[in-house]
C-alpha cells in the first residue's frame, strides 16, 4: 500500500462516517415523524442504530482512521538498502 492509497481510504472512511448517517436519516426521518411502526423491522432498527452510532463516535473516530492506514504505510514500506 502506498502513501496515495492510504490516504484515499482514509478519505473514504471518513466520508462514510460523516455522510451515511445523514443519508439514512434522510431516508427514515419522514417515516419517524409520522409515527413509528411497532416493531420496528430489524433492517430499519439496524440502520437507525448505526446511525446513531456513527453520529456519537464519528470526531473520536476520525482521527484513528486517517492515521491508522498511514501508520502501517510506514511501518510495511521496503526501504531501499
Amino acid at each position: 500500500m502506498s502513501y496515495k492509497t492510504a490516504a484515499i481510504l482514509s478519505a473514504v472512511l471518513i466520508g462514510g462516517i460523516f455522510v451515511l448517517p445523514n443519508l439514512i436519516w434522510a431516508v427514515f426521518l419522514p417515516s419517524l415523524k409520522q409515527g413509528l411502526p411497532n416493531p420496528i423491522p430489524g433492517y430499519e432498527r439496524l440502520l437507525l442504530d448505526f446511525t446513531v452510532f456513527c453520529d456519537t463516535w464519528r470526531f473520536p473516530f476520525a482521527l484513528p482512521i486517517i492515521a491508522t492506514p498511514i501508520t502501517i504505510v510506514a511501518f510495511t514500506k521496503s526501504r531501499p538498502s
